[in-house]
């Protein structure tokens, strides 16, 4: 018990600690200059470096938390360069640069934290030069196509290769989110024509191969997963198209079909086996994934069927029919096959919540608590789960229509449910899903970006702190995993709130870190705790991973002297802007900025550009033209004395030059967004720009 304590105690101190470097680094503090601001974020980095070459030998736990660390401050470390510079919020390029040496050290240390860092960094990279924030690109169909391909065959090659299994099924969920996003985007392009049926082919294939050749469960599940949500989507796209009563009906055919395929794969394959704790685990992920898949087509289809045949629909009426055809058969039914038993539930409780809106509250009370008591008396897990969730979900419409603060609803289905789940624990049968409700229900109270900001806002970020720690500390497995979760999502969830600074915030984190590692600290002593031995690098190891920090640091060193040179000697650009505000992931608020030369309508295809600009009589600098694409010079355009040739990357007519963020202090928008019309900008010689300054004038 006390080494866990202990592990959990560090793992926490460390998680503080480098959220709140994040936090502060994101409020640019005005009155920190570049020079304070590189020094500190390298000084960290070589502490937490230093630290685990120290430690990994004869604390191999710590060792590796400050291996870990030091990866996560190198991140921090190239955002802040990015804040400093104003270079693009949440580039794809931090997250590359990031993921080389991140992959590079997983690879060399075995350290599977690291990996699972590096498959993310490959997403966040992958999403962002997709879905950049700080501009707009508008894809051509073939060049969406593309792109979207790489990312799909990418990660496929990750899960041929990958040497660990954990890596393998985090990359394979990613390629099928790729493939689906490349589903969902095909609806603006010629692509909805066919590519649904080539999606369609290869989730047919990949469930085919685990289930019969390879005979993996965990990717049948996750197979399963996808083509459930592929078969709703498309089923949604045709609904919107030819809205009708025979297509309806295929749709309670289709989900039939999908019930009973999931019936026979758990009669007819070893796969699902409930002998063994994996076992089970898979057959319920399997049932639910079945179950979803099929009350959600079900749902979709009876509702469009009761609107199209009645004239005038009364909401009890098909309340009355969700309760009496649906809930209470598959009630009563304990001895029906579980997939359909549990399919039966979801229809009757999402058919009832269509319509919850609609009758009376007292109806809506009277129906929770008889849910409440079904809770308490059933045995079968999974009921328990569907109704808790269908409980909350009353419940909530209930409260919602006789109370006029949220907040006291949040609170009223978090104590529910922790009343339900502490009941589970003393009956001596718990289960997750109230703990998971009662935590999401307190984790939305506290949030001030929803309500106010007052005492109840203070005392119930508090509860949330001392929940989150007790189960950290005094839960059993399964608590604690579900409590980190919270954790991470709570800290996500003050770092993007607008109530409270977040200089005030890296502060408060710093602290609570310092105070957990000065008791975990304590505790080790206390208990005579020993820690055991790692196994200690080999030579080729420990060079590699010499240099692979060494050029960490030569990357930052290198990057900033650049950027200080452009800023000393670059040609000095004033342009005209249009400023937005939003906040980036790591680096805090930044304006967007888009300029007249942001899109030149001459431009067709992509690849790079150089554009000439010209100085005005007022002092600005405008589109002279067009100077070459792609390394090829342009006709129509000879640069005169005093142009300025800068360079960007178009898709399109718009074009991107690297200075479309400029980073400012926490809730300065607005000012500076209502005063500024002008930015200045440094221009090399061969063209790369550096955002320096918006002004007034």
């Amino acid at each position: 018990m006390a080494v866990r304590v202990v592990k959990t105690g560090y793992a926490l101190a460390f998680l503080c600690m480098i959220a709140g470097m994040v936090y502060f680094f994101a409020a640019n503090w005005p009155e920190m200059g570049r020079e304070v601001k590189v020094g500190i974020s390298i000084g960290m980095m070589a502490a937490f470096y230093i630290a685990s070459a120290a430690l990994w030998g004869r604390r191999r736990f710590l060792g590796r938390w400050m291996l870990i660390s030091g990866v996560l401050s190198f991140g921090i470390a190239l955002a802040l360069l990015g804040q400093m510079y104003n270079s693009h919020a949440d580039s794809y390029w931090l997250f590359l640069v990031w993921l080389a040496p991140t992959a590079l050290l997983a690879l060399l240390t075995k350290e599977r934290v690291l990996s699972v860092i590096a498959i993310g960094l490959l997403q966040l990279a992958c999403w962002f030069y997709y879905f950049p924030s700080a501009y707009r690109i508008e894809w051509t169909e073939w060049s969406s196509f593309g792109v979207l391909s790489l990312f799909v065959i990418v990660n496929g090659a990750l899960v041929v290769f990958a040497r660990t299994p954990l890596i393998r099924c985090f990359a394979y969920l990613a390629m099928q989110g790729w493939l689906l996003v490349m589903d969902i985007t095909g609806f603006s392009y010629g692509r909805d024509a066919w590519w649904p049926y080539v999606y369609a082919v290869l989730l047919a294939v990949l469930l085919y191969y685990f289930l019969v050749i390879a005979k993996q469960r965990l990717y049948v599940l996750l197979t399963s997963l996808f083509a459930g949500l592929f078969l709703f989507i498309q089923y949604i796209r045709l609904l919107a198209d030819h809205y009708g009563t025979w297509l309806l009906l295929i749709g309670l055919v289709a989900a039939a079909a999908v019930l009973y395929g999931g019936v026979v794969l758990l009669r007819r394959t070893g796969l699902f086996s409930a002998k063994t704790k994996a076992g089970k685990w898979f057959l319920a992920a399997f049932q639910a994934i079945v179950t979803l898949a099929a009350s959600a087509l079900a749902i979709q289809s009876l509702l469009g069927l009761y609107f199209l045949w009645t004239e005038s629909w009364s909401p009890y009426v098909l309340f009355f029919i969700s309760i009496s055809g649906f809930v209470v058969p598959a009630s009563l039914g304990r001895h029906w096959n579980a997939v359909v038993r549990y399919t039966l539930l979801a229809v009757g409780y999402g058919l009832g919540v269509a319509m919850a809106g609609e009758v009376s509250r007292l109806a809506l009370f009277l129906y929770a608590i008889g849910l409440a008591i079904g809770i308490i008396r059933s045995s079968d897990s999974g009921v328990r789960r569907l109704t808790t969730a269908a409980l909350t979900v009353y419940f909530g419409i209930a409260l919602s229509s006789a109370m006029d603060d949220g907040r006291t609803v949040l609170l009223t289905l978090a104590l529910v449910n922790g009343g339900l789940y502490a009941y589970g624990r003393f009956r001596g049968t718990p289960f997750l899903t109230p703990l998971v409700l009662a935590f999401g229900a307190l984790g939305i109270a506290t949030s001030a970006d929803v309500f106010a900001a007052d005492g109840l806002y203070a005392a119930l970020n508090i509860v949330m702190v001392l929940a989150l720690a007790f189960f950290l500390f005094r839960g059993r497995q399964l608590e604690r995993k579900t409590a980190w979760v919270y954790t991470a999502l709570y800290l996500v969830l003050k770092y993007y709130e607008f109530a409270w600074n977040l200089l005030h915030k890296s502060i408060s984190l710093l602290a609570a870190g310092v105070a957990l590692l000065a008791w975990t600290l304590w505790l080790e002593k206390r208990n005579g705790f020993t820690w055991a031995k790692g196994v200690r690098w080999g030579r080729r190891v420990s060079l590699w991973t010499l240099i692979v920090v060494i050029a960490q640091f030569s990357f930052l060193g290198y990057t900033v002297w650049q950027k200080e040179r452009l800023l000393r000697y670059g040609d000095v650009v004033k342009l005209e802007l249009e400023p937005v505000d939003p906040r980036s992931m790591l680096q805090g608020d930044y304006i967007q900025l888009r300029y007249d030369i942001s899109t030149i309508p001459s431009l067709d295809g992509s690849g790079r550009v150089q554009v000439g600009l010209r100085k005005g009589a007022d002092g600005v600098h405008r589109l002279a033209g067009v100077y070459m694409v792609n390394g090829n010079k342009r006709p129509g355009y000879t640069p005169q004395p005093g142009d300025v040739i800068i360079t960007g990357t178009f898709h399109g007519p718009q074009v991107v030059y690297g200075i479309e963020s400029y980073f400012i202090p926490e809730k300065t928008g607005m000012t500076q967004q209502e005063n500024v019309r002008f930015a200045y900008v440094r221009v090399s010689e061969s063209g790369d720009a550096l955002l320096e300054a918006i002004r007034a004038e």
